[in-house]
This record gives structure tokens, sequence and C-alpha cells, in this order.
């Protein structure tokens, strides 16, 4: 069946305290890549015959990072979730097939989770299928509501009873759709709720009263849904991805002195029997080759670095 998606990425992020109009938060980088780049090239990595962003604040920024990978579509008013997918239609709204939906704010999602979504889906035979978390504090999250183990709604946080804030099962932002009957229902959403907002997580009841099967998969490792909402949420993730990436490459056969000083972006090679000693920073599309050796306090971006070299200490390349 085909595979489509969509990052929901028009949010103007007034957390993150910025006097830029023309930055998106979802531009802003992780190890020296934009946040949404993250969560487009996990997407890429599912066969998607089509990936649809949608931008609105800082748009034309958010756009240039995705537009070689992904159609892009606006939306110039903030209504909403629902509101915001509803601007994919021109592109999505007649397709057949399975539709992901994900925030453009979610970095740390894998390629391996999402593709365990998928498959959940696919093998429950459900019409939607909603990513959801146990948390000990669901404070600020949406709450899945279920009667006898079924799901029969979200509720967003700003709507809940004071009884439906005990729910400890919430809402990760993650989703997969029947494509044709999501883009029906997108139709028939109003936005009667304390925000005046167009909800996509209304549209789950909308399943649930019309008789389809909506399901959850539940996911151990909070870090993956993480949403980045200001500059202190930004620092962790971008440590979470510090700590992924060295890891990578350790196991790939190089030494790293001080993991928790090698900043290492994501799109670097590294040969076997490297070494990286403490407080470096490897940015870009950077290629060291084998048996080399980096020196202390070293920054390196887009650079190439043959077989055995060796770097000194306080290097710059560039």
């Amino acid at each position: 069946m085909n595979r489509h998606a969509i990052i929901l990425a028009a949010g103007k992020g007034t957390r993150m305290k910025s006097k830029r109009e023309d930055l998106s938060k979802v531009s802003f980088p992780i190890l020296g890549k934009p946040m949404v780049k993250y969560v487009l090239e996990a997407l890429k990595q599912l066969n998607c015959e089509q990936i649809v962003t949608v931008v609105g604040f800082g748009g034309e920024t958010s756009k240039k990072i995705v537009e070689s990978d992904s159609k892009v579509v606006w939306q110039k008013e903030q209504k909403g979730t629902g509101h915001a997918v509803m601007q994919a239609a021109p592109i999505l709204g007649n397709a057949k097939g399975q539709t992901i939906i994900c925030c453009g704010d979610t970095p740390l999602l894998t390629a391996d989770t999402l593709e365990r979504l998928f498959k959940a889906h696919e093998e429950n035979g459900n019409d939607l299928t909603i990513m959801t978390s146990i948390l000990e504090n669901p404070n600020g999250y949406g709450r899945i509501y279920k009667e006898n183990g079924l799901v029969k709604k979200i509720i967003e946080q700003k709507d809940c009873t004071e009884e439906e804030k005990k729910i400890n099962e919430i809402n990760a932002g993650v989703y997969i759709f029947d494509n044709e009957e999501l883009f029906k229902d997108l139709d028939r959403l109003t936005p009667n709720n304390a925000a005046g907002e167009y909800y996509l997580t209304d549209v789950i009841g909308l399943f649930v009263n019309d008789g389809k099967k909506v399901g959850t998969l539940i996911i151990e490792d909070m870090e993956e849904t993480m949403g980045i909402n200001d500059r202190y949420a930004l620092s962790i993730a971008s440590k979470i991805m510090q700590r992924r990436i060295n890891k990578k490459h350790m196991l790939n056969g190089v030494s790293i002195d001080d993991p928790d000083t090698a900043f290492i972006g994501p799109d670097v090679t590294i040969g076997q029997d490297t070494v990286i000693h403490q407080c470096v920073v490897i940015e870009g599309n950077t290629s060291i080759g084998e048996e080399c050796e980096v020196g202390p306090f070293s920054y390196m971006k887009d650079a190439t670095i043959q077989d055995n070299s060796v770097i000194p200490s306080f290097t710059n390349s560039k």
C-alpha cells in the first residue's frame, strides 16, 4: 500500500525567544543541522510516495531547508493542527494509501520507530494508529481516553477535566491515517474548543463515531517523541543526538577520548582506527579517513581528511 507523509512545521515557536521574523522554530540547528531535516530524513527511509511539509511562520527559511526532498504547502493563518493538515489537500486529498503525520520539531524520532508504527498499523488492520507513551507526570500532554481498552478520543490538556488529567497514556503526536478517510473527516472539523482551533486530534473522535478501527502503539523511549519548544529543550535534544552519533562511530571502530566533549555532525564520516581527542567540533559534510588523529580543540566543517593524517590541536579547517 502507498505511503505518504506530512510534516507539520508552521508553528511560530514563541518560546524560542527570537526577534528574527525569518527564523522558524524548525530551522534551529542540532549539531549543525536544522531540526526539521532530521524528521525529513527519517521519513525518507520509509519509502513514502510523497512527503509534504506545511510551513508558516518563517516559512521561506523552512522551505529552503526541505524543498529538495519534500513538497511545500503554506499555512498562512495559525488555526491549529487540523487546519495545517488541510493545507496538504491539493497534493494528498485524493491519494490512496496511508499517511503518517508528525511534527517538524521532533528531531529525535528514528526511522526504525516510525517503521514499527507502520507495521502495527498494517498488521492490526487499523484505519488510524496513534503513537503514545506512558508518563508518570502527563501534565501538558493530550490524554488518550479509552473505554474498555478501545480509543475513544484524545483530550487536549487545556480541555481536560480534573479526572481526565489523571490519565497517564499521552499522545506522542505521531499518527498514521487511512489517507482518504483523513481528508474526508478534516472537512467535518469545527473549532469548538478552548483555543478556537481546528484540532487534528478531533478526527480521532470522528473515526471512532464512524466505527473505524483506531489503535495505539506505546513507545517506551520518550526521548524520541520529545518536542523542541525552547532553547533549553534544544540543548537536551542536542546532547541526546551527540550521544547517538558518537556511539555509532565508536561501534564502527573510531576511538573518541571523551564523548561528552566531541561534537560530531550527523553527516560526518570517519574511517576505522581514527582517534578523536577531547573538545573537538566536526560539522557539515566532513570526511575523515582511516587511522587519523584529530587533536584537542580542533574545528572542522566540510573538510576532507585523507587516511593517516594528523590534525594538530587548535586547528580550524573549513
